[in-house]
């Protein structure tokens, strides 16, 4: 569940009824990037969000690490440690790699897996590392501990450019990558986060037809082997 500003986003009595009418578990909250629900700040709103999947069983949380020019461990010590207390999975997204500056001074945005290395748990977003102009198949094996979240869509490989594409209709090899979650154990779930205009928006006959076609083709991807990964 994409989370923001209204209500039925985060209501839980409006969740739990959703999910059972159609038989669909939610197995993940998205909280907003860089600020909140509730009209609480992005932190709060995490250690709360942490607390709802609790309260409706959802068994994981998307965590943004802090804005470029913050120190993250601080961050983690402090709001990552208090959401994680609630009892569940909160998962921390690696970000597309931010463009430098008026003096070409790079600020850390967390895109390399490196940067996720002492973090715990992690959501690995594919349309980021395409942005980043890192390897999604290194970057599943660095990441492979700690991984428990996945958010899938493709890239056509522009640095900078964050495209959230339909699943093959971009550069990433996501077919190899997908057949590597299941041969190396993943314990988790792959979501699909899609800009817009990809699927077809405004036109809902579209849209359906599109979703139908990436849910296709992410479940030909977890069928495949090892040996079509390698």
């Amino acid at each position: 569940v994409m989370m923001d500003d209204r209500w039925d986003t985060h209501q839980p009595a409006y969740l739990v009824d959703l999910a059972g009418r159609h038989g669909l578990p939610i197995l993940a909250l998205h909280p907003p990037i860089y600020q909140g629900a509730w009209r609480l700040g992005p932190e709060e709103t995490l250690v709360r969000s942490a607390r709802l999947a609790r309260r409706i069983s959802c068994p994981l949380v998307v965590a943004h690490p802090p804005p470029p020019g913050r120190p993250l461990r601080r961050w983690a010590a402090g709001t990552l440690a208090a959401a994680r207390g609630e009892g569940v999975t909160v998962a921390v997204e690696n970000m597309p790699a931010n463009n430098p500056g008026f003096f070409g001074v790079r600020r850390g945005s967390c895109h390399l897996p490196e940067h996720l290395a002492g973090v715990g748990e992690v959501t690995l977003d594919a349309s980021h590392v395409g942005a980043s102009g890192i390897d999604l198949l290194a970057a599943r094996e660095t990441l492979a501990g700690q991984l428990r979240h996945v958010h899938l869509s493709d890239s056509n490989l522009v640095a900078g450019k964050d495209d959230h594409r339909l699943p093959g209709k971009g550069k990433l090899p996501l077919k190899p990558f997908l057949a590597t979650l299941p041969a190396n154990d993943y314990p988790g779930a792959v979501s699909l986060e899609l800009k817009p205009w990809p699927l077809g928006t405004p036109d809902p006959e579209v849209i359906l037809a599109r979703m139908r076609a990436a849910l296709e083709y992410t479940r030909e991807g977890l069928r495949g082997t090892a040996a079509e990964a390698s």
